[in-house]
């Protein structure tokens, strides 16, 4: 099984979501690539009315694995970067043990 990090996020207030979607991808995910034990990385940004703006999931071999990552320097980096581009006061983040239902 793989343990992976799902976060809900939306987008901070007065940015639009092309900002939204230039500062994630340009900005954030390459702090995000730098967290140790990484296996996979991946974000989808919703359609407009959704519950949030984007919704990422990063996958680890384990629990000890992602504990490690989040507090790793560049995890502690990516984490406090959160504020420059989303709600902080409307963040989901789930940690979870994956179950492939159909691959």
């Amino acid at each position: 099984m793989t343990t992976k990090i799902v976060f809900g996020l939306n987008r901070t207030e007065g940015m639009d979501r092309e900002e939204f979607e230039r500062y994630y991808l340009e900005e954030h995910a390459p702090m995000a690539e730098e967290m140790p034990n990484v296996e996979r990385y991946t974000v989808a940004f919703a359609d407009e009315g959704a519950p949030y703006d984007a919704l990422a999931e990063v996958f680890f071999a384990d629990r000890e694995a992602l504990d490690a990552a989040l507090d790793s320097e560049a995890g502690r980096a990516a984490g406090a970067d959160i504020a420059n581009f989303a709600d902080t006061d409307d963040v989901l983040q789930l940690v979870a043990e994956e179950t492939v239902v159909v691959d």
